[in-house]
């Protein structure tokens, strides 16, 4: 652990309404669960304090899902006490709640400011309701707008807007609406991401046997392209593929700790955490995570220790995610190791290439790069 980075808590709340098509995070629709889950989630709190090195602070603190806003602010509140209460949790730390538009009135919202909570992720993904049915999203547009007027009204001044692009049929001056839209309400953050069709989800099975066509690479290629265009001419900082602040000061903490590698916890049934040059994963199941938790049993489904060649190699793919890039001595200096020396050549490729440059002692990839980031990250294996 080192002294220099203050690490992060994660919080898996699994519940949702109903299971979206395209969405492969670990949910269940059973409300039922709460009480028997908040338990065990107290349970693994407990158990992970002895984790924890004396005199260590988080600065974050993450509740996702899942539809967190699912749970009643006092249920909220009893969260965070516990965390408080087994953790140091550092002074000024950033705490997000991920809310659906349609779970969370003014009063509710009200009520999580006072809990702690100050900063959301509104998940409004589109102000489209065609696109919301496709997507099969429990709101509608209307909701979606008075939920980021009822943040807005609880007192929240940090608010991040999350948005999908590339879904079937969906053009190019429609999600360019949709970003104008989201402009109009001058949110702290944008989070824009690509729909993924992922394995063992409704999308995948449409799409495998024809029932849902999805734009094609060029296509969601030019979603980005505007994207981009869009919110920099905004003057929002683009600093991660995805992401986008209205300044540099509001970024999102907590995922930067994700992409910059630094340890975080992660507590609740599929949460992932990265600590002390280990990774493990909870199992996706909220029974078998009450019942290994309420034995006294940690929920684990895997744990894994990191090699040093296993941490270099993520630790480029999610810097080349990042507006800054790989730090070429801070990358050297942390794990002992020539960077130019081994890839000065595909730097140097992908430089003639346009899809990178060099500047201030950081390799970072151009927009021409951001495009086919997953490709680029393929070519510096360690």
């Amino acid at each position: 652990m080192g002294k220099t980075f203050s690490p992060g808590l994660y919080l898996h709340i699994p519940f949702c309404q109903s299971k979206c098509g395209y969405c492969d995070f670990y949910s269940v629709t059973d409300l039922e669960q709460r009480t028997p889950f908040l338990g065990a989630l107290e349970s693994e709190i407990a158990l992970s304090a002895g984790l924890v090195p004396e005199g260590v602070a988080f600065d974050t603190i993450y509740l996702g899902g899942g539809t967190p806003s699912l749970l009643t602010p006092a249920q909220i509140a009893r969260i965070l006490d516990r965390l408080s209460g087994v953790f140091r949790i550092a002074a000024g730390a950033e705490i997000t709640l991920e809310i659906n538009p349609g779970t969370a009135d003014r009063k509710k919202l009200h009520e999580y400011r006072r809990t702690g909570i100050n900063r959301l992720s509104i998940g409004i993904q589109s102000f489209d309701d065609q696109q919301l049915r496709l997507l099969q999203r429990i709101h509608t547009a209307a909701q979606a707008r008075e939920s980021i007027r009822a943040a807005r009204s609880a007192g929240f001044d940090n608010i991040s807007l999350d948005f999908i692009y590339g879904l079937p049929g969906q053009s190019r001056t429609a999600w360019r609406q949709t970003l104008k839209t989201a402009l109009t309400y001058q949110p702290e953050h944008i989070s824009a991401y690509s729909l993924i069709i992922e394995p063992d989800t409704p999308f995948y099975r449409q799409a495998q046997d024809g029932r849902l066509r999805v734009p094609g690479d060029d296509r969601v290629a030019g979603y980005f392209i505007d994207t981009r265009q869009i919110l920099t001419d905004a003057h929002y900082v683009h600093y991660e593929i995805s992401n986008f602040a209205r300044t540099e000061s509001l970024r999102s903490r907590h995922n930067a700790k994700y992409w910059e590698h630094i340890p975080y916890l992660g507590l609740g049934p599929s949460a992932h955490s990265f600590w002390q040059r280990s990774r493990w994963g909870n199992q996706r199941s909220i029974s078998g995570y009450i019942r290994n938790l309420t034995a006294g049993r940690t929920a684990r489904a895997f744990s894994e220790k990191l090699t040093r060649t296993q941490l270099m190699s993520e630790h480029i793919m999610l810097a080349l995610r990042t507006a800054g890039g790989v730090g070429i001595s801070e990358f050297n200096r942390r794990y002992r190791f020539d960077f130019l020396g081994r890839y000065g050549s595909t730097v140097s490729t992908m430089i003639n290439a346009g899809f990178g440059r060099m500047a201030d002692d950081h390799f970072f990839l151009t927009e021409k790069g951001m495009l086919v980031c997953d490709e680029i990250t393929l070519q510096f294996s360690a």
